[in-house]
């Protein structure tokens, strides 16, 4: 069992120091401090319902609550995810277009290609969550400057649990992305198709919220749906176990996928290496 956990942890190790890695996080983070800076107060990106705070979808930015502050900053701190989601699907596709590197070096080490490809996934995975915190960190530390508000107890409370749920929702979107592209071997095929789903998905969703049509159920199948919710903290909708029983279903589902074509690509029948 070590013999085979050690190769996969060292390969991890090897690919987070890839240069796309890096790059988006920088881009990442240097794209939400310009967005908390310049974004007005008051703004909503796609978002859906009756402006009723706990049943609406979408994102919001220093839409303040009255009766609620505290889950106003909170929200504000996942307004930028419909904004960065294509740059996180970007920053997947810039992972999987640098794995061939990564699985020259590791099979010159006699790492398994199932192995190797499970090991990049999941550093992937590792990276873009942190890179989404720390992201969702940043806007939250700008909405509180900006609220003129303390980092209570209260509201650490509310925050950090979202964030977590939300971190895999996210990591489930870079995922399916990485997965898509993997069958398709196109980056604006699958970068696109990701993309214009969670869009679609987001905006369908507030269609069916208003009114409940069984054709579109489809659209549960894909992210938009979760993470509108999650970042709006409407949880009147769907609860915090939901959103992370299908973050974690679609991660699962989509690294058995990704590894499992990555095994017959490489004709490796007992797991050895190439």
């Amino acid at each position: 069992m070590k013999r085979a956990i050690h190769p996969i942890k060292a390969d991890m190790m090897r690919l987070h120091r890839i240069f796309p890695a890096k790059f988006g996080l920088a881009l990442m983070l240097a794209s939400g401090l310009l967005f908390g800076i310049f974004l007005k107060n008051g703004t909503t990106l796609l978002a859906f319902g009756n402006s009723v705070f706990g049943e609406d979808i979408g994102f919001c930015w220093n839409v303040i609550d009255p009766t609620a502050p505290d889950e106003s900053l909170v929200r504000s701190a996942f307004a930028g995810t419909s904004l960065f989601v294509p740059l996180i699907v970007c920053l997947a596709i810039l992972q999987e277009r640098g794995y061939e590197e990564g699985c020259r070096i590791s099979s010159a080490r006699g790492l398994a290609r199932f192995n190797g490809a499970l090991a990049h996934v999941l550093s992937s995975a590792l990276i873009i969550g942190a890179a989404y915190s720390a992201l969702c960190l940043l806007l939250f530390s700008i909405a509180i400057i900006r609220g003129g508000q303390s980092c209570a107890h209260d509201i650490l409370a509310a925050f950090l649990p979202a964030m977590i749920i939300n971190a895999v929702l996210v990591i489930s979107v870079a995922l399916e992305t990485v997965t898509i592209y993997r069958i398709t071997s196109s980056a604006v095929l699958s970068g696109a198709v990701v993309i214009i789903g969670f869009v679609m998905s987001l905006t369908l969703y507030g269609t069916y919220l208003q009114t409940p049509i069984p054709s579109l159920r489809w659209i549960f199948f894909l992210p938009g749906p979760y993470l509108g919710v999650g970042c709006a903290l409407g949880y009147s909708d769907m609860g915090q176990l939901t959103l992370l029983g299908y973050g974690v279903a679609a991660s699962c589902l989509s690294v058995l996928i990704y590894a499992l074509l990555s095994f017959r690509a490489g004709g490796v029948l007992n797991g050895s290496s190439d």
